[in-house]
């Protein structure tokens, strides 16, 4: 019975770790799924004694020849030993321990991301081929529902004291947000970090060549040069970029709001979704709603972008993490959706989310 409700316990936390991570892979709002996230890693720590003597047990037994008892145990341990390094740099990097750059040119909060999305197939073939299936006894029980009120409480308590300690650590020069990231040189113009996907960057666009293409479902698809961009109404809209990698900074941003621009091209129902493309081929893609917040950007602090920054033309998406920033943007794309979109008379988008 112990074993089944540890071996539960875990997947579920599991569980909730990854929607909680990925969604804050994505989205910078919603504080709660951070503290979530945090609070689920703290129950999981608290059932690593009780997972460890069942792995403990297990091992005594020995290899066998079966897949079961050979070289699927060798995953697991391989799977236990990196789980456990997952859980130390989200510690590391939550205490401040240690040089930005950890290991692999990447930061401790990278490694942490990375790694864990990387071990998903590998602990679902674990599940399939070794824990015992649960059963209701498991959790409808006055015994069960105690530990479950136990596993709450130590989530809640190593939460609070791992926050704590993280308050007492945080260095002021780099006041560390909800996110996790770290601040780095806010306002400062072009002085804020650079982050790219590799390979990204190589081609440097020429301001009297390029173009931007707004095409798709709209009545009015048309092409736009630099200096055509420049001369329209210009909006400014402060925003704070959060990248994965740990970082985060704001700026004060200027450009041509993207609902403007599917204003003048005439968004035809039905709409559901935006792309927006860059030179390299990199995209991302949004609700169509999403486009009220997105600018356009073509200067931050006052200064034009630089090529590493995005010239000519970037996303800001103040409610999105970093990576769907999306530099050197070349193209606006509407996509069909289920149902109409409009762009109503005060100049905001109205769409489904």
């Amino acid at each position: 019975m112990l074993i089944r409700f540890v071996n539960a316990a875990i997947l579920a936390l599991v569980t909730i770790l990854t929607l909680t991570g990925v969604y804050g892979m994505v989205w910078t709002l919603g504080e709660w799924a951070y503290e979530v996230h945090r609070m689920a890693g703290w129950a999981l720590i608290a059932l690593i004694p009780w997972k460890a003597g069942i792995a403990w047990r297990s091992l005594k037994r020995g290899l066998g020849p079966r897949f079961d008892r050979g070289p699927l145990v060798v995953i697991s341990v391989l799977l236990a030993v990196a789980a456990l390094l997952v859980i130390a740099w989200g510690l590391v990097w939550a205490w401040n321990v240690g040089p930005w750059v950890f290991a692999f040119r990447q930061s401790a909060i990278s490694l942490h991301w990375i790694v864990a999305l990387s071990l998903v197939p590998f602990l679902a073939l674990h599940v399939w081929r070794r824990w015992p299936r649960p059963k209701r006894v498991d959790f409808t029980s006055r015994r069960a529902a105690l530990k479950m009120l136990a596993l709450g409480g130590a989530g809640v308590v190593g939460w609070w004291l791992a926050e704590a300690l993280a308050e007492a650590r945080a260095d002021t020069d780099t006041p560390r947000r909800v996110t996790g990231s770290r601040e780095r040189a806010s306002f400062s113009g072009n002085g804020f970090p650079i982050t790219n996907n590799a390979g990204e960057g190589k081609i440097r666009l020429d301001a009297a060549s390029w173009q931007l293409a707004v095409a798709g479902a709209v009545d009015d698809p048309f092409t736009l040069t630099y200096d055509e961009l420049l001369a329209l109404p210009a909006s400014e809209v402060t925003a704070t970029i959060d990248c994965t990698t740990g970082w985060y900074s704001t700026q004060v941003w200027r450009g041509v709001r993207l609902v403007d621009l599917l204003a003048r091209a005439g968004v035809q129902p039905p709409v559901g979704s935006l792309r927006i493309r860059t030179v390299s081929g990199y995209l991302a893609d949004f609700p169509l709603a999403e486009a009220n917040e997105i600018l356009l950007a073509t200067h931050v602090g006052g200064e034009t972008l630089t090529h590493w920054h995005g010239y000519p033309v970037r996303a800001v998406v103040p409610s999105r993490r970093g990576w769907f920033w999306v530099k050197w943007v070349t193209g606006i794309e509407a996509l069909p959706g289920p149902r109409p979109a409009r762009v109503t008379s005060d100049g905001k988008l109205d769409a489904p989310v």
